[in-house]
């Protein structure tokens, strides 16, 4: 967190990103809290429509949204008049599941970040356009066993659920080191629903068993042509050619992690 709020204080925004569940909000209202306790002009959004979203900020910063004639402004005209308000003053920014933001608020906040405004973003995997390819991001990662450990049995003992021990590491499989997944495993069990598999996306690195497999099909191509067996020789190179198609293949297949270089 002590990060995050450096890159705000020096006027930098920052992209927070992971999958369900993995704490993003936690983390970003603890960083809203912690500015507010600082004394920080910040406000922290939810998803809404750019119409509520535009007032709320325009509420912050203290612009009306009437003109002089009572009448609504514009919407342009009030974007217009915030953005100069935030070239002379400061304000953090905070917006949860930013990925369900319309795409022109977004190029609109864009605007904003290049006059200084330092923004806080979270999102769940977020498109890789506009607004959140120019922000440096921070992508959360799965929690350790020992840390899901530790929060599961925190969670059974605040339900009251009497799950054992053992009873805690069998369901500890369906977290994947999603904080989410993991209280809600807790629940599952504490109810007695019996869900062998869980909604983690985590893979397994099959790098190493392909390299594996490639070689032995490498090794008995050398010795069906060093014994002049052409039978093995033939097949050896048929198993190669399948084996490079796989290793192509997996390639293409979701990875555990998905990052842009900042």
């Amino acid at each position: 967190m002590e990060g995050l709020l450096h890159s705000l204080y020096s006027a930098r925004s920052v992209l927070v990103t992971s999958g369900e569940g993995m704490g993003k909000t936690y983390l970003v209202r603890q960083v809203w809290e912690r500015l507010l306790a600082d004394g920080v002009t910040c406000q922290y959004f939810e998803p809404a429509t750019p119409k509520t979203l535009l007032m709320a900020i325009a509420d912050m910063a203290g612009v009306d949204s009437k003109n002089l004639e009572g009448r609504s402004k514009t919407v342009e005209v009030l974007k217009q008049e915030l953005i100069q308000w935030f070239s002379v003053n400061r304000a953090v920014l905070i917006f949860d599941d930013a990925h369900y933001l319309e795409v022109k608020f977004r190029l609109w906040l864009k605007k904003l970040k290049d006059v200084g405004v330092p923004m806080l973003l979270a999102a769940t995997n977020p498109p890789r356009t506009d607004l959140f390819i120019y922000v440096p991001r921070i992508e959360l990662k799965p929690l350790a066993e020992y840390q899901i450990r530790d929060l599961m049995e925190k969670e059974a003992i605040s339900l009251g659920s009497g799950l054992k021990p053992n009873q805690i590491a069998k369901l500890q499989s369906r977290a994947g080191g999603n904080p989410m997944l993991a209280k809600r495993a807790i629940e599952e069990g504490f109810l007695g629903i019996q869900n062998e598999a869980g909604d983690h996306g985590r893979y397994f690195d099959i790098t190493p068993l392909l390299l594996l497999v490639g070689i032995v099909f490498i090794c008995y191509r050398f010795i069906g042509l060093g014994t002049g067996n052409q039978s093995l020789y033939i097949l050896a190179g048929i198993g190669g050619a399948i084996f490079l198609g796989v290793a192509r293949l997996s390639y293409y297949l979701p990875k555990e992690s998905r990052r842009i270089s900042n």
